[in-house]
């Protein structure tokens, strides 16, 4: 049973580590490959934990296998645009200046239920509202809406807009946070003084953030029951 384990342990840590050398990608935003890479990393991970007899080194080493060429590939492809299409495919326009191509929709085997579907959920309930649509590598549908139905802007209006920048976070779960982003390092002091202000106990703070003209947010925790 220890031994079962310790072998968890081993290939839960060696998956995560894997994972992370692939980069950060949601599992809609995967390219073809990199989905791939992902069943196989899985499958392989299972096989030790359901023979024990099974040396560990047998699915590690496929793994580093695995995530060697995933790494490879991407590499290639950064320099290689004919790689890069061979590869992950090319974007593919199913609307054109507000006409559905129903060949390029059969080609992709999209039925209109799913381009429907993907416009509202990118809060389009009208697809005559759609200027241009693109299938992208990955599965997805981006959008571009007719200029009469797209949301005004401060520049349609001739509006000057000062920049707020990105609130930062200084305390989450009731810790503070001094590098919540690589670049982003505020001493403690700092952190301590802007708690003062908003005179919070910090372990009943949930979220709290400041921007660069020093406006805080605050989201306290809610009372346990």
């Amino acid at each position: 049973m220890a031994i079962n384990f310790i072998r968890a342990i081993i290939i839960y840590i060696f998956i995560i580590i894997a994972v992370r050398l692939m980069g950060k990608r949601q599992v809609g935003e995967l390219k073809p490959h990199e989905l791939v890479i992902t069943i196989l990393l899985s499958a392989i991970a299972v096989i030790p934990l359901e023979e024990n007899s099974m040396p560990l080194a047998n699915c590690l080493v496929p793994i580093l296998l695995f995530i060697s060429m995933e790494i490879i590939m991407s590499v290639v492809s950064m320099k290689s645009l004919w790689f890069r299409n061979l590869l992950q495919g090319r974007p593919i326009f199913i609307i054109r200046k507000g006409k559905l191509d129903q060949k390029k929709l059969s080609e992709m085997r999209f039925t209109i239920d799913d381009v429907v579907d993907a416009l509202r959920q990118k809060d389009i309930f009208d697809l005559s509202e759609v200027e241009d649509a693109v299938i992208e590598t990955n599965g997805s549908i981006s959008v571009l809406q007719k200029a009469e139905y797209k949301p005004l802007t401060p520049n349609d209006v001739s509006i000057s807009v000062k920049e707020k920048g990105m609130p930062i976070t200084i305390v989450m779960d009731g810790k503070p946070v001094n590098e919540y982003f690589n670049e982003c390092k505020i001493k403690d002091s700092e952190i301590e003084l802007v708690i003062q202000t908003v005179n919070k106990d910090v372990n009943r703070i949930m979220l709290l953030t400041i921007d660069d003209d020093g406006n805080t947010f605050l989201i306290e925790k809610e009372p346990k029951k």
